[in-house]
């Protein structure tokens, strides 16, 4: 019982190494490949290590404001899917979801980031990542004070 357990602990190291080792070559490629990996674990992190495949792209196109130096395709989008959940840095579960505005449901891939936690803390560095999450707070502190007026 005690192995199952220290193995357990041991594959969690190894995610997260796996983890800041990835994040930290994505960085140093300039690749369309790589650029979208790094920007789904970027909108996985800051979605809190959840979203749906379907709103992945749109949701890479606003942490760059809508301006980036290549575009992201559903076909390159499956690839790095594919690719990340064989690194072990996400997971990918089919399931029903509701249609908006619809009783009806559609089939679409839950994606879950593996060590949220550890992809915080190396992404904290991330300057993609900082404006993203500055641009959003900055949006806030200018709601809350309006609501206050």
């Amino acid at each position: 019982m005690l192995r199952f357990i220290a193995s357990l602990c041991d594959s969690s190291t190894v995610v997260s190494m796996n983890l800041r080792e990835k994040i930290e070559e994505l960085k140093n490629r300039d690749d369309e490949f790589g650029k979208l990996q790094l920007d789904v674990i970027r909108v996985l992190t800051i979605f809190n290590g959840v979203l749906w495949k379907s709103e992945i792209i749109p949701d890479i196109m606003k942490i760059h404001g809508h301006v980036m130096d290549y575009l992201p395709t559903e076909k390159m989008l499956e690839k790095v899917l594919e690719q990340l959940k064989a690194d072990g840095i996400i997971d990918v579960e089919i399931r029903e979801r509701g249609m908006m505005l619809s009783r009806g449901v559609y089939k679409d891939k839950l994606i879950k980031l593996l060590n949220l936690g550890e992809a915080r803390a190396v992404l904290a560095s991330d300057k993609v990542y900082r404006e993203y999450l500055s641009r959003k707070m900055e949006m806030l502190r200018q709601a809350l004070q309006r609501y206050e007026e």
